[in-house]
C-alpha cells in the first residue's frame, strides 16, 4: 500500500514540546519515611503545567463557555459528542453479551437512544443501562492517556472521525443523528489528518475533557432524574433502568 508522503509527515510530527519526566531514581534515605528509601518526586505547580498544559487550556475553556451567555451553542458540537459515546457504549455492551443492535439515534437537544435486543436477565439489563455512564467515563480516562504526544492526539482524532462514520454506516437511522454524526467524523478525519501539530493537539484535548466532565456530570442524573425527554418521547432513565 503507497502512503502518500503528506500522510506520512503529518503522522510523524514527533512529540509536543512537553518535557518528559526523567525515570524516578530511588534515594538512599528520605526523612518522610521510616521503612524504606524513597524514590516519589512531588512535582511543583511549574512541572505539572508544563506536563498538562493542554488539559488545563481545554478545562479552561469548557468552563469560560459554559459562563457565556453563546458557550452553550459553541459547545455544541462538544455535547453531541459526548452523547454519540454514551449511547455507542449502550450498544457495545449488548453486543458483549450475545445482544444486537437495532439503531441508535442522536437527537437535536442532546438526547439519544441505542435500541438494543439483550437476553432476558436482571444482570444483561443492567450492564446495558450502566454502560452508557461507566463507557464514556473509561472512554474519557483512555484519550487522556494519548493526550500529550502529537502523534496520540492525530491518530486519536482520525480514530474517532472514522469511528463515527462507522456506526453511521452501520447503526444511525434518525436523519439529524446521520448529517450530524457524518459532518463531525468526516471534519474530524480532516482534523487529525491535516491540522497543525498544536491545534490538533488542542482540538484533542477539548473533545477527552468534554467526555470527561460528561462522565460526571452524568452523575446528577443518577440520584435527581428518573424520566427525561428523548426524541420527544418521555423515557425512563438510565439510572432507573437499572434499578
Amino acid at each position: 500500500i503507497t502512503i502518500p508522503d503528506a500522510m506520512v509527515n503529518n503522522f510523524t510530527d514527533g512529540i509536543e514540546e512537553v518535557p518528559i519526566d526523567p525515570p524516578l531514581q530511588a534515594k538512599s534515605s528520605c526523612p518522610s519515611c521510616f521503612c524504606c528509601s524513597c524514590s516519589y518526586h512531588v512535582p511543583t505547580i511549574r512541572e505539572l503545567y508544563a506536563r498538562d498544559k493542554r488539559l488545563l487550556r481545554a478545562i479552561l475553556v469548557i468552563v469560560l463557555l459554559l459562563n457565556a451567555p453563546v458557550g452553550k451553542y459553541i459547545l455544541y458540537p462538544c455535547m453531541i459528542f459526548s452523547t454519540w459515546i454514551h449511547e455507542s457504549f449502550h450498544g457495545m455492551a449488548a453486543l458483549s453479551i450475545g445482544g444486537t443492535i437495532s439503531w441508535l439515534n442522536i437527537y437535536p437537544d442532546g438526547s439519544g437512544l441505542a435500541n438494543t435486543i439483550i437476553p432476558i436477565g436482571i444482570f444483561q439489563q443492567g450492564w446495558v443501562s450502566s454502560a452508557g455512564y461507566q463507557g464514556t467515563a473509561v472512554a474519557g480516562g483512555i484519550m487522556l492517556m494519548f493526550r500529550r504526544t502529537n502523534f496520540g492526539a492525530r491518530v486519536g482524532t482520525c480514530g474517532l472521525g472514522m469511528a463515527m462514520l462507522l456506526s453511521c454506516a452501520l447503526f444511525v437511522r434518525n436523519p439529524f443523528g446521520l448529517v450530524s454524526l457524518a459532518s463531525m467524523g468526516i471534519l474530524l478525519v480532516l482534523a487529525g489528518w491535516r491540522l497543525p501539530p498544536f491545534w490538533v493537539g488542542e482540538l484533542y484535548a477539548l473533545l477527552a475533557a468534554t467526555t470527561c466532565l460528561n462522565a460526571i456530570t452524568s452523575i446528577r442524573v443518577l440520584f435527581f432524574v428518573t424520566e427525561a425527554i428523548i426524541g420527544g418521547v418521555v423515557r425512563t432513565s438510565d439510572a432507573t433502568s437499572m434499578q
